[in-house]
């Protein structure tokens, strides 16, 4: 997990998604919010039922958003189902290809 100083919070979750700008893959979609700060990672329970696969996905996730060091200052990630099978590089490589297009 980020620090609580680094999360976005809830409250700006509405302006952030509609003012954002929208990026996604086969197995993400990324929100790149344009006044906000902070890092957020969205599992719902359409892409996993169980809260114990949902926080697994986010686990993983976070985990390679903070290998990828250099993160733009306001990031929303929401990962899809398939996401829970993927193995962790693949995870990593993926984000890095969607983090390379913000650049």
């Amino acid at each position: 997990m980020f620090p609580q100083r680094e999360r976005l919070p809830r409250a700006k979750f509405p302006a952030a998604l509609s003012s954002g700008r929208r990026l996604s893959s086969t197995n993400f979609s990324i929100v790149l919010p344009k006044e906000a700060q902070g890092y957020a990672v969205v599992v719902s329970k359409k892409a996993a039922r169980l809260s114990v696969t949902r926080h697994l996905i986010k686990r993983r996730v976070l985990a390679m958003l903070r290998a990828l060091a250099p993160l733009p200052p306001a990031l929303i990630v929401f990962p899809k189902a398939a996401v829970s099978k993927m193995p962790v590089q693949a995870i990593k490589a993926e984000l890095a290809v969607l983090l390379s297009k913000i650049r």
